[in-house]
């Protein structure tokens, strides 16, 4: 590509509608740096607010003033978020059954080995599709850019993706599209199938700032720093707002409040937990910026943060604290970390004073003989003495969970259950959510299934054929317990321990809830 063009960055409906996502941001900042025009939009946010103000009544407006405005009462917020469910609600049923706050045809983008189901759903238009081509087309008529940027996150932003980028090809067949993101990293690096390429041009995996400068300068190998400063401009923060799902404070973080995100370091400082993708550069290449270009970054930026990492490095983390302190910067911040013993109650405390006000973290099956197999690199011990750390100098706490890990047993589930209620009642953390184990092609499980227990299906015969998408994988493993109905049992304890009920209750009685709900059907 020629001289310096210029370049548009979108992020696709739906992702979140509290904050912008951090992609476009993130190669924003870079490519300026660089000397690029760069113009950025975040579709997600644009495109739900036009649906819901063309659907919606006198009170939408007002409504969404309030969820815009983060100085207003809870209880103000409750009934205008009450209000928007319910719109949202009557928009699926009534216009389009894709639409959702935060994705956007999600099933259609999960374990989709064949690209016709895309091409076929980007042939039918719905009213929500027409909305989201008036704005890119307002966007290309007024900036007329030489090249598109789009980034896919998530299987809920795959069909707003490539809607934007046909709209593109269809009013500038001459621009340059370019698809990016978390999705096409993880889903789409055995990709064989071409008709993708009818509309982005490029399909980047990786880094997406070494990715650009070879797309824009023919030059390979790019050098790019362990940290970059992103650049918000061109995204108005006014426009978001917060969609309060639940009055449980921690949880609450994830879709209230205008967060600037920030990636402090590169990668996962551990990188061997057996369930992860530790094969791809996400994830294995980890790099730690110097502590006072990150804190130079945020005094820059605002003073709300969410830190992005993978998992927070505790010694980086320590020299950012101090900075913040000895600064005497007053900020507010959040992010994801391992439960080890490196978070002690000193460095708990001096993370509180530099602002920090929760941390989330994964226990996974919350069982010991489960975190060694999986090669978690902590005991349920040394999580206790982590979180009891955070609890102490005041900082919140969230565990992320898991069932069906290979070999677990339902005994193991309970206990791990019952480990979790000590916990709430304990206040060690203040929410928690369980998921079901997914085997992906990029984790150690995949690659040696034997050694835990499993048995997966030949994929030769998937790979050869016209493929587009490949993550998630089928798995056989013998004697399992039912797996579903554990599920629902976990769900509901959680549901009613983030609301402080049922702490006194065994676990026991979450798993005969079920089984008797079961049976009266």
């Amino acid at each position: 590509m020629r001289g310096k063009p210029k370049i548009l960055l979108l992020t696709p409906p739906f992702v979140q509608l509290n904050t912008p996502y951090p992609a476009t941001p993130t190669l924003t900042g870079f490519l300026r740096s660089r000397g690029y025009r760069v113009e950025q939009r975040d579709l997600s946010i644009e495109t739900a607010l036009a649906v819901l103000r063309t659907y919606g009544d006198e009170l939408t407006d007002e409504f969404l003033e309030i969820l815009q405005n983060p100085a207003l009462p809870p209880e103000a917020k409750r009934g205008a978020a009450e209000y928007m469910d319910a719109l949202a609600a009557s928009i699926r049923d009534e216009v389009d059954g894709d639409f959702g706050f935060s994705r956007y045809a999600e099933k259609l983008g999960a374990s989709l080995p064949d690209f016709s189901a895309v091409l076929a759903r980007l042939r039918r238009r719905s009213a929500v599709d027409r909305i989201l081509e008036d704005l890119v087309a307002g966007l290309i008529e007024e900036m007329r850019p030489d090249c598109v940027g789009v980034t896919c996150p998530f299987p809920g932003t795959l069909l707003g993706a490539f809607r934007i980028a046909k709209t593109v090809k269809r009013l500038a067949p001459s621009t340059v599209t370019v698809l990016g993101g978390g999705y096409v990293n993880t889903e789409l690096r055995d990709m064989t199938d071409r008709r993708p390429y009818r509309f982005f041009d490029c399909i980047m995996f990786d880094d997406g700032c070494a990715n650009w400068v070879e797309l824009l300068e023919g030059r390979r190998g790019c050098e790019v720093p362990p940290f970059v400063k992103p650049d918000y401009s061109g995204l108005d923060m006014s426009l978001y707002f917060d969609v309060p799902e639940t009055d449980n404070p921690m949880h609450r973080l994830w879709s209230c409040g205008k967060w600037i995100k920030l990636q402090l370091a590169r990668g996962c400082y551990w990188r061997k937990c057996a369930f992860c993708d530790v094969t791809l550069d996400y994830i294995k290449r980890f790099e730690m910026p110097d502590a006072s270009t990150v804190v130079d970054a945020m005094q820059e930026l605002g003073e709300d943060f969410h830190f992005t990492d993978e998992a927070l490095p505790p010694a980086l983390v320590e020299k950012v604290c101090r900075e913040i302190v000895r600064r005497r910067f007053r900020c507010r911040w959040w992010g994801n970390i391992r439960f080890d013993r490196s978070y002690t109650p000193e460095l708990a405390r001096l993370m509180a004073r530099a602002g920090c006000i929760a941390v989330t973290g994964g226990l996974e099956c919350a069982h010991d003989r489960l975190l060694k197999l999986m090669n978690k690199g902590i005991t349920l011990a040394s999580a206790r003495e982590a979180l009891r750390s955070f609890r102490d100098a005041g900082i919140m706490a969230h565990a992320y969970l898991m069932y069906a890990f290979p070999t677990e047993t339902e005994r193991e589930a309970r206990l791990a259950l019952s480990y979790v209620r000590g916990l709430f009642r304990e206040n060690l953390v203040q929410s928690a959510f369980f998921h079901r184990f997914a085997l992906t092609v990029h984790s150690p499980v995949f690659r040696d299934p034997g050694r835990f227990g499993i048995e997966v299906p030949d994929l030769d015969g998937v790979k050869s054929s016209r493929l587009f998408a490949l993550n998630e994988v089928p798995y056989v493993e013998a004697s399992a317990p039912d797996w579903d109905r554990i599920g629902r049992a976990l769900k509901l304890a959680l549901y009613n321990y983030m609301e402080g009920r049922g702490l006194s209750k065994s676990a026991a009685f979450w798993f005969d809830a079920v089984r008797q709900g079961e049976g009266s059907r």
